[in-house]
């Protein structure tokens, strides 16, 4: 694979489990800067298991191992790429502990993040009045949401996610595609950094490749960049790839 050029497209312990699909799990448990959100699918009739599971994670030691700042990747991407950050609103979905989130506001971008579990957007509540929430103020929310049944009021012109697409089951795949291309405006941008490419089993994150990251986004979207030697953390290298999409 290669990288393709950006030009001209933004401007306008444990290891953690699968997330379950829960159509009544709409509950916006809202902060403002300071406030929190986040999103995660997989087999409806599991949820309520996997949904304490992820609890538990986020409450345990295992969360410790997540990362304690912004993806490089992500960073890699809007700083040596000098990719313009579009106008408007931008959802991190699956946020976790916040930390891309907090980066993209400090940006300059008016984000919301969404995690499925009440535990992680403890944590990036408390991460972001560590960070300082008055600067922010106005610019983050953090929400507690399924991405699922997520219905903004207005849509995004920009969507970011780090693992969400390996953490949901994989017969939830084209419902992820679907929910992007409904909150996403015509022309808006997804970023996609894929994880793990690496076999790790039958357990959550699911192995992932840019073949099916594309299967399943080419009906909505345009690929627009892709790195498959972006900036990692020590360990992780040859196990991300870094993707930008294109609304149709």
């Amino acid at each position: 694979m290669m990288a393709i050029s950006l030009e001209g497209v933004g401007s306008s312990a444990t290891s953690p489990p699968t997330m379950a699909s829960d159509s009544t799990a709409n509950t916006s448990v809202t902060t403002t800067a300071g406030t929190s959100p986040s999103p995660i699918g997989g087999e409806k009739d599991e949820h309520s298991t996997h949904k304490a599971d992820w609890d538990m994670f986020w409450a345990s030691e295992g969360a410790g191992k997540h990362p304690s700042g912004p993806s490089v990747a992500l960073s890699e991407l809007l700083e040596d790429h000098r990719w313009l950050l579009p106008k408007g609103r931008c959802l991190v979905a699956g946020c976790g502990n916040g930390y891309d989130a907090i980066y993209l506001a400090r940006r300059g971008v008016n984000c919301v993040g969404i995690d499925f579990c009440e535990a992680a957007i403890e944590k990036a509540q408390q991460l972001l009045e560590q960070e300082g929430a008055a600067a922010l103020l106005g610019k983050l929310t953090f929400a507690v949401h399924d991405f699922f049944a997520f219905r903004p009021l207005l849509r995004f012109t920009l969507a970011y996610e780090h693992g969400l697409f390996s953490a949901i089951h994989p017969s939830q795949r084209q419902r992820w595609a679907e929910t992007y291309a409904r909150i996403i405006v015509p022309q808006g941008s997804l970023i996609v950094l894929l994880y793990p490419l690496i076999h790790r089993g039958g357990s959550p994150p699911y192995r992932v490749t840019m073949e099916e990251c594309e299967h399943y986004l080419k009906r909505f979207f345009v690929l627009v960049h892709v790195d498959p030697n972006c900036r990692c953390v020590e360990g992780q290298e040859g196990n991300e790839i870094m993707s930008v999409w294109k609304r149709l």
